[in-house]
């Protein structure tokens, strides 16, 4: 699963929490149109990290193998050896253990901001106030040997409202004015509807690629790639 964006796609993802930082929406939206990673990584990256406080994402990979985990952002209020607890700007306050394999990026201490990725309760990262982005993400997208094909995300942002977005990316094997059917790399096929505010970006025709993003339901946006569309 490579990082980076096809030129001429450098979008803003609708905000998704931070936990799509690393799952993914960055990573997912790289595999399918590939090009200059860096620049438009860090910009969604930062992006997303401020909009929310919380999020679920589940994700599944082309040979059909799944991965689900959380990320909660606040303010540390209290640290051990075996857990820390975080203020969220929602008003909730969560406690997450720690473990020996538990990484760490950047300062862990009271009163300062940490974002904290785990799955079942325990932290598998921490990324605290000057630890790059960067790092973490392609070190998680280094160890996904298959590509992320369908990712969803349920997020909480600081003022307490809750929104789901989903990411697809596959073949694209029929599109109208109105619908979209692709073929993951899982070999699922997926069909999408799509309204008069869906912003399509790219060439969409069958036999091409396509990243379709989903906010509540609604198709938001296509990035496409027609077939035989040079990369770059």
């Amino acid at each position: 699963m490579k990082i980076g964006w096809k030129r001429g796609y450098r979008v803003a993802i609708v905000a998704a929490g931070a936990l799509i930082l690393a799952g993914g929406a960055v990573a997912v939206a790289g595999a399918a149109h590939g090009g200059k990673g860096k620049a438009a990584k860090q910009h969604v990256a930062k992006k997303l990290v401020r909009s929310g406080v919380h999020a679920d994402v589940s994700l599944i990979r082309a040979d059909g193998t799944t991965d689900a985990f959380a990320v909660d952002r606040g303010k540390v209020t209290a640290s051990s050896t075996t857990s820390v607890t975080l203020q969220r700007a929602d008003g909730k306050t969560v406690t997450i253990a720690l473990s020996t394999t538990t990484k760490a990026r950047g300062m862990v201490a009271l009163g300062k901001s940490l974002l904290v990725f785990s799955r079942n309760g325990v932290a598998f990262r921490l990324l605290g106030p000057g630890a790059r982005l960067a790092p973490p993400i392609a070190a998680m997208a280094s160890q996904q040997k298959s590509p992320v094909v369908h990712l969803q995300a349920s997020f909480v942002r600081a003022d307490g409202s809750t929104h789901t977005v989903s990411l697809d990316r596959g073949q694209v094997t029929a599109v109208s004015s109105t619908s979209l059917t692709i073929k993951r790399g899982d070999g699922q096929s997926v069909t999408f509807t799509l309204g008069s505010t869906t912003k399509v970006n790219g060439h969409l025709v069958a036999g091409g690629k396509a990243l379709v993003i989903t906010r509540d339901g609604a198709v938001v946006r296509v990035l496409a790639r027609g077939a035989g569309t040079a990369t770059g």
